[in-house]
């Protein structure tokens, strides 16, 4: 801590940890994404055989490749949900709040999105698609959108609540 015109002022360690796991959350989807389409696709169709085997539809091959397909999709929209939210939570943490927060965070947001299919383009047997980039984008318009208006909500509440 330290005296600046008669304030103190914290070492700001909770935006520092917020924007940590933003890099962290990063890093997962490049890792994620930097995996040849083989052990990509090895992954989603694993993750889709066990939910239909704990349903006792295991055996059935087009039910496989259609969870499959939609276990890709949302796996897409979610991770960017997620950048989303701790890109948003990040911000606030250094003060940023309101429709400045929630245009940074898009466009952070995007940039990154758009960066991961321009870095998917260049891993073996992977592609750069602009269907993938939509559904990242759909996953971070919702968190925007979510965060905004829970906080817009808080503060309301917070305005209207009566002392007794």
């Amino acid at each position: 801590m330290y005296l600046e015109n008669n304030q103190i002022r914290r070492f700001p360690l909770k935006g520092i940890l917020a924007w940590s796991a933003v890099v962290v959350w990063m890093g997962l989807i490049f890792y994620l994404s930097h995996q040849p389409a083989t052990e990509s696709s090895g992954l989603s169709r694993m993750v889709s055989e066990n939910l239909l085997r704990l349903i006792g539809r295991g055996q059935d091959i087009m039910l496989v490749e259609l969870v499959n397909h939609w276990i890709r999709i949302l796996a897409h929209g979610f991770s960017f949900f997620v950048l989303a939210l701790l890109v948003s939570i990040a911000f606030r943490k250094v003060q940023v709040i309101d429709l400045p927060n929630a245009l940074l965070t898009l466009i952070f947001s995007l940039l990154y999105a758009a960066l991961d299919e321009w870095h998917q383009s260049a891993v073996p047997g992977r592609s750069s698609e602009w269907v993938d980039f939509f559904t990242d984008a759909g996953g971070i318009v919702l968190a925007v959108i979510i965060l905004q208006v829970y906080w817009t909500l808080k503060r309301v509440n917070a305005e209207l609540s009566v002392d007794v």
